[in-house]
């Protein structure tokens, strides 16, 4: 029987999941309150621009390894370029389930959120802002695409729910679904 009185698990890599979340917060707070503060548009680029580069790196090179053991690189040679992509070993190291949750949720959410500021841009024809999302969307979805490439965990998930949506199709039909709510 489990203790009830035990602390609740703590982070195995604080710093490493302090940081995951700091330079995308950073790159965040700026661009929304940029105009609240007066803040040109070379200020926020650049301020925006150096947070979510320390933020790819900061991911693809400490976080990945430290949170979830996983890490992706990319060899050039004389024959062109390959992409590698690894991951731990069944049993090599137990990797903490908060830094797990941190790192994969701020992990996907990222693009996601720069891609809804971006429709919000878009809309307000401001090509100016569009600019910065966009090298947003590039660097934080290239370390989405590369570690659910890396992950077999990630990558079982996603083949388990094209399965599931190609298999709810065919037994369901087109006309008798309904996104939200399931079937009518």
């Amino acid at each position: 029987m489990a203790d009830v009185d035990a602390p609740p698990a703590a982070y195995a890599h604080p710093t490493a999941a302090l940081f995951t979340v700091l330079f995308k917060a950073a790159s965040f707070v700026v661009y929304i309150l940029s105009g609240l503060f007066g803040l040109g548009f070379i200020s926020t680029f650049v301020i925006c621009i150096v947070s979510l580069m320390l933020d790819f790196w900061t991911v693809k090179n400490v976080s990945g390894r430290l949170l979830v053991g996983l890490r992706y690189w990319n060899e050039v040679t004389d024959e062109g370029s390959n992409w590698r992509f690894e991951s731990l070993e069944e049993g090599q190291r137990e990797v903490n389930n908060k830094d797990k949750f941190i790192f994969w949720w701020s992990l996907y959410l990222t693009p996601a959120l720069w891609a809804a500021l971006g429709l919000i841009a878009l809309l307000k024809l401001s090509f100016e802002s569009l600019l910065v999302v966009a090298v947003a969307v590039v660097l934080s979805g290239a370390n989405a695409v590369g570690f659910t490439k890396c992950s077999k965990e990630a990558k079982q998930s996603m083949s388990n729910m094209a399965t599931n949506a190609i298999r709810s199709q065919l037994t369901g039909g087109l006309g008798r679904f309904n996104p939200f709510g399931g079937a009518t």
